[in-house]
């Protein structure tokens, strides 16, 4: 049992903190949890280092945010009798395949409230994780520019993130027998705030994901892909982002409501497996 508060240290001024003096393998009082949680609203992204984890324990550490989330078209890439638990698993044989900014799973309805990755396997070099923190996102923006925002929505569309545009991703799925086509034919687009309000700090955050976003809606074709090229360039700002280096016995986990992230593929051919679980959220929304 965790008995003793976590030593908190920021990573960046922008995002991100180290927990130290944790070990996840074990309980964490009422009292540590709450040290975590709050440290998790605060910095949007922590890192556990050094943790020795068995799934149940990654689970278990993992639902005292939420509901664990179990996709069903994942379930041939996950932990055999662990649904929730995703394998990514990259090597010679397999390399790595999604690489651009995004937030989890955007075009559902309720996408998850957040993402624990916990690493098995690093690679010998590359294989970074960068994060970008929404909140600062959208607070850098210029007042007119934040005022137009606030009253905008986007389409998410599944269908565009497992698509043609993604092809290497497609192609691994179908590898283990997942037709993303055929699985997200029924599947309609939705449709979220661009600025999403966080049901638990109370701020906003700029919510784009550039692999399931199709349009903002109100504008035209060519309006709505000049506003959407301009937001994915600007959560590129250097100032709002931390890029993590993996060392293995990681778990961090992350607010996907008010971050976005990015997994650099630039370590093939070396070996990276990591587990991930999501955890439930709810459907975005936008209180002025």
């Amino acid at each position: 049992m965790n008995t003793s508060l976590p030593t908190i240290e920021p990573v960046s001024p922008a995002i991100g903190a180290r927990v130290l003096g944790l070990d996840l393998s074990q309980e964490l009082t009422d009292e540590v949890w709450e040290a975590v949680h709050d440290a998790f609203h605060q910095h949007s992204v922590l890192v556990f280092p050094g943790q020795d984890l068995s799934v149940e324990q990654q689970k278990r550490f993992t639902r005292r945010f939420g509901e664990l989330l179990a996709h069903s078209h994942l379930l041939p890439l996950t932990v055999e009798g662990h649904p929730e638990v995703m394998v990514l698993h990259n090597n010679e044989q397999k390399p790595p395949g999604l690489n651009s900014w995004h937030t989890d799973n955007s075009g559902w309805a309720e996408p998850p409230l957040g993402t624990a990755l916990y690493a098995k396997i690093t690679p010998k070099v590359g294989g970074d994780t960068l994060f970008g923190n929404m909140y600062l996102a959208f607070e850098t923006l210029s007042a007119p520019m934040r005022q137009m925002l606030l009253q905008l929505t986007a389409v998410h569309d599944v269908r565009k993130a497992f698509g043609a545009d993604y092809a290497t991703l497609q192609k691994s799925l179908k590898k283990k027998g997942i037709d993303a086509d055929e699985q997200f034919a029924d599947q309609d687009p939705v449709e979220h705030p661009l600025i999403r309000t966080h049901p638990e700090t109370g701020r906003q955050a700029l919510y784009v994901s550039a692999p399931y976003i199709t349009r903002i809606n109100g504008l035209t074709d060519a309006e709505s892909r000049a506003m959407l090229d301009f937001l994915y360039r600007h959560i590129e700002t250097n100032e709002i982002i931390y890029r993590h280096r993996w060392t293995t016995g990681d778990l961090v986990i992350w607010d996907n409501r008010c971050t976005q992230h990015f997994a650099a593929a630039d370590y093939f051919p070396h070996e990276r497996l990591m587990h991930r679980i999501n955890i439930a959220g709810e459907k975005p929304f936008l209180k002025l």
